[in-house]
C-alpha cells in the first residue's frame, strides 16, 4: 500500500488521499462512528477493520495541507505545531450529526508520546461534539506506546459520558496482533 511498517511510514505526501478521496462512509443506521487520522496507513487499516468487524461508520480526519512525504520533514513541522499548539487546520466536510452514535472510536498515530496533531486539532475545535458520547481511541506508534492518550482525552473531552481505556499497538505488530485488536474492540462495544 502506501506504508512501510515502523518508524518512518512512507507517506504519498496527502496523508492517505492522494490517489483516492477521504474514507466517508456514513449510514443512517450505525450506533458506531470510527473517527481517524492517518499519515502513512497504519492506522487507516486500523480503522477499517473496526469499521467492518463493528459494522460502524467510518470518517477520516484530513489537514487542509498534508504533511511532507518525508518523514523527517513531517516530524520537524509535527514539532512546531506542538511547540507553538498552532494546530493543523482539518478540511472538515460532510461531518454527521453525532445524535446516532453510542459509541465514538477515536483512531490516531502517536507522535512524540501523545496524540496525532490533527486528532489534536479536531479535539481543541470539535470535542464538545463528543458530549454525552462513550469514547475510546486506539492508536499506532513506533514503540513508545500510548503517551498520553488517556490524559489528553480526559482533560479535551470533559463532558464525554465515559472516556474508555485507549488500545495502542506498535506498527509492525498490526496483523499479527488482530485477535487482541478484535477482544479491545468487543470490550469498548460492551461497555455502557
Amino acid at each position: 500500500m502506501k506504508n512501510n511498517k515502523g518508524r518512518g511510514a512512507v507517506s504519498d505526501g496527502h496523508d492517505t488521499n492522494r490517489y483516492q478521496q477521504p474514507e466517508r462512509k456514513l449510514t443512517n443506521n450505525a450506533k458506531i462512528l470510527v473517527i481517524y487520522f492517518s499519515r502513512g496507513g497504519n492506522t487507516e487499516q486500523q480503522a477499517q477493520f473496526a469499521q467492518q468487524y463493528l459494522g460502524a461508520d467510518l470518517y477520516e480526519l484530513v489537514v487542509q495541507h498534508p504533511y511532507p512525504a518525508n518523514y523527517s520533514a513531517s516530524v520537524n513541522r509535527a514539532t512546531q505545531e506542538r511547540e507553538s499548539r498552532n494546530w493543523p487546520a482539518l478540511d472538515i466536510q460532510d461531518f454527521p450529526n453525532l445524535m446516532q452514535y453510542d459509541l465514538i472510536l477515536l483512531g490516531h498515530p502517536i507522535w512524540a508520546m501523545t496524540i496525532a496533531n490533527p486528532m489534536r486539532s479536531f479535539l481543541e475545535q470539535d470535542g464538545d461534539r463528543l458530549s454525552d458520547k462513550r469514547v475510546a481511541s486506539f492508536s499506532t506508534n513506533a514503540g513508545y506506546g500510548s503517551g498520553e492518550t488517556q490524559r489528553i482525552l480526559s482533560d479535551l473531552l470533559p463532558a464525554s459520558t465515559r472516556i474508555l481505556e485507549n488500545y495502542s499497538i506498535e506498527d509492525v505488530d498490526l496483523d499479527r496482533d488482530r485477535p487482541r485488536f478484535t477482544r479491545w474492540l468487543n470490550q469498548v462495544n460492551l461497555r455502557k
